[in-house]
């Protein structure tokens, strides 16, 4: 994605390669595809045999967006990581798994675009033999990363970095009196992933499918602080070329606000799998107290900057507003139970 921040281009990216290493639940890299079935895994599902084809779909959060040990693909712009959760799952479990997860992944890109050059349209991994899908896919669509990282505020009261002195960015995205994004969830988001649903089950008709949320990224009211979450992004220090790390620049009135578009999203998908007859994974309500405002105990990582020319241009670093590590191990737990209460 790419925001202009007072004419200064925000561009956030896969970032650099990370250097390999011993990785729990992860093969040697680089990893092959499918990724190969455990003879003997940890843990079995009755009605999920060792060995059972598993695809993973969908976007950034389904990917590990911003972790360790990339594994290039289904090419090196997805910023696919072997810690994600899809290929966790198919080590506790025996799994032949085919992860063609990619940062930036809308249901268009599921169903039937080319995201990437070689990279095609995720679905085309599905078969009669897919026994297990799963898919987190909704966020891009709304372009839910873009507007929060447009929203990062220089002060708890604004003014936002690329609103023109706004003071904050709902009110950017106001018109006459229309939550402009709100509307498009309702509307396009909403169609799209009930389309990307039915068109999964179509290809993939003996497969169990799971639909995952999007963890909180911004809190309800009972967990923000009395004095707000906001934590700067710029300081005294970024005049000599360092920003401060994990922060949280975004304003009260913003926080709410996104916090209730997040929730939308959520809504959507859960109705989207109710009618698809698939199963949805709620991790949003359950993960509110470990949102990226949170000090401790965060599952997403907050927003750390990096600039490059001189400030030329200012980048997110890999992994900001996504799950971080203690966020994909949860994120996998919840895929356990939900397997587990499936197929047990």
């Amino acid at each position: 994605m790419s925001v202009v921040l007072t004419g200064v281009a925000l561009v956030g990216g896969p970032g650099g390669a990370l250097i390999p290493q011993a990785a729990v639940a992860a093969p040697q890299w680089p990893v092959p595809q499918p990724f190969p079935a455990t003879e003997d895994p940890p843990e079995t599902l009755t009605d999920l045999p060792p060995g059972s084809e598993y695809v993973a779909l969908g976007d950034s959060y389904s990917a590990g967006y911003g972790l360790a040990n990339p594994t290039g693909l289904p090419v090196g712009a997805c910023a696919q990581s072997g810690r994600d959760y899809p290929h966790r799952i198919a080590a506790r479990f025996g799994l032949a798994l085919t992860d063609v997860t990619c940062a930036g992944a809308t249901s268009e890109d599921v169903r039937e675009r080319t995201q990437w050059r070689g990279a095609p349209p995720q679905i085309e991994a599905l078969s009669d033999s897919t026994r297990l899908v799963t898919l987190t896919i909704g966020g891009n669509d709304a372009d839910l990363f873009g507007t929060a990282a447009s929203c990062m505020a220089l002060s708890a009261s604004g003014p936002v970095f690329s609103g023109k002195n706004a003071p904050s960015c709902r009110s950017t995205l106001d018109v006459d009196g229309v939550d402009t994004l709100g509307a498009k969830i309702e509307s396009r988001v909403a169609l799209g992933i009930a389309e990307t649903l039915a068109d999964i089950r179509r290809a993939a008709p003996n497969a169990t499918v799971l639909l995952v949320g999007y963890p909180a990224i911004f809190p309800d009211a009972d967990h923000t602080p009395e004095r707000g979450c906001f934590r700067p992004a710029v300081d005294l220090g970024t005049l000599a070329g360092r920003f401060p790390s994990d922060t949280y620049p975004f304003t009260d009135t913003d926080v709410r606000w996104l916090h209730g578009i997040q929730e939308q999203l959520d809504e959507v998908g859960q109705s989207a799998a109710r009618a698809a007859g698939v199963r949805f994974v709620d991790v949003f309500d359950t993960t509110q107290a470990h949102s990226a405002c949170a000090r401790s105990g965060a599952y997403v990582s907050g927003v750390s900057l990096d600039s490059f020319g001189g400030f030329s241009s200012i980048d997110l670093e890999p992994g900001a507003l996504h799950p971080n590590t203690a966020g994909v191990r949860y994120l996998t737990g919840r895929l356990d139970a939900e397997l587990r209460e499936l197929l047990g």
